[in-house]
């Protein structure tokens, strides 16, 4: 075993990347979101003015843009637990050779880049697209079907898409991990295979389940390309104004404002989300069970 000064001295590394990579740069923004801005020469002025935080909480505009972030994040989450789950359990039941196939299939979306996935979308879905060809094909339709592209469905969509083997590889791994006895234990006992899944197997896997809603609600929340090209008049997101606010607008302390506001309240939804899965009952001894 190794002693505990060694694993402490392994810890400075870990401690380190932490601070440079993820603590510097919102010690940065906390202090850029106090500076003003001189408009007439470009170039952030330093000071103590809280200007910037007061339009966070008088301009409706952001509210509105954090709300639909995180809408975007939490129903995406949970279209992706109830279509990630099923399909968790499905590979977990296939032989050894199988689940090797199964991994590639469910990783492909992640094989090209983001923006190649969302214009190979559009043209699945566009008015002259393979499914509106395919229905006009088939008889059931005469024009193009308008709402297919640029709609919050299709964001939803495409983010799900997106984000799924995020759902899928946490869960299939805390499946993999159920001891096989404790379902048969059940069934023995009488219990359905309903009753066997509620109170043996989602409770049980809750790690993978909480890991999984944790990553695609955050990917989804913080996604700008998506939106921004497939969800038409509605695809503006808190990231495609950040991003206007430190390029175009150059107003780097609203920028920042924005931005940590934005992380507060996904920080406090992931929080929610963690809390709730917790309430599962069995979910409260795995986690005391793994943090031994």
């Amino acid at each position: 075993m190794i002693p505990a000064f060694h694993r402490a001295q392994l810890a400075v590394p870990v401690i380190a990347v932490l601070l440079a990579g993820c603590l510097l740069p919102l010690a940065l923004l906390l202090v850029f979101s106090v500076f003003t801005v001189d408009m007439d020469a470009f170039v952030m002025v330093p000071g103590f003015s809280l200007e910037a935080w007061s339009q966070m909480v008088t301009k409706p505009v952001f509210a509105f843009l954090i709300g639909k972030a995180v809408v975007f994040g939490l129903g995406t989450a949970c279209l992706a637990a109830c279509a990630g789950y099923p399909i968790a359990l499905a590979i977990a039941s296939l032989t050894p050779a199988w689940k090797g196939v199964a991994s590639v299939i469910l990783l492909t979306p992640l094989y090209t880049g983001e923006i190649v996935r969302i214009y190979a979308w559009r043209v699945v879905l566009g008015s002259e697209g393979l499914v509106n060809a395919l229905l006009k094909w088939l008889g059931l339709i005469d024009a193009p079907l308008k709402f297919l592209l640029f709609t919050p469905l299709t964001t939803h969509l495409v983010l799900l898409y997106n984000t799924l083997p995020f759902m899928v590889l946490p869960v299939w791994l805390s499946i993999e991990l159920v001891d096989r006895r404790l379902i048969e234990a059940a069934r023995d006992l009488g219990a359905r295979p309903l009753h066997a899944f509620l109170r043996v197997i989602l409770p049980l896997t809750t790690p993978g389940l909480s890991v999984g809603l944790f990553a695609v609600f955050a990917l989804a929340a913080g996604d700008m390309l998506t939106p921004s090209l497939l969800g038409g008049p509605s695809g503006v997101t808190p990231m495609s104004m950040i991003d206007n606010l430190f390029g175009t607008a150059f107003d780097w302390p609203l920028a920042s404002a924005l931005s940590l506001s934005l992380l507060l309240v996904l920080l406090a939804c992931a929080t929610a989300m963690s809390f709730a899965v917790l309430q599962l009952k069995g979910a409260r001894a795995v986690f005391r069970g793994g943090l031994r």
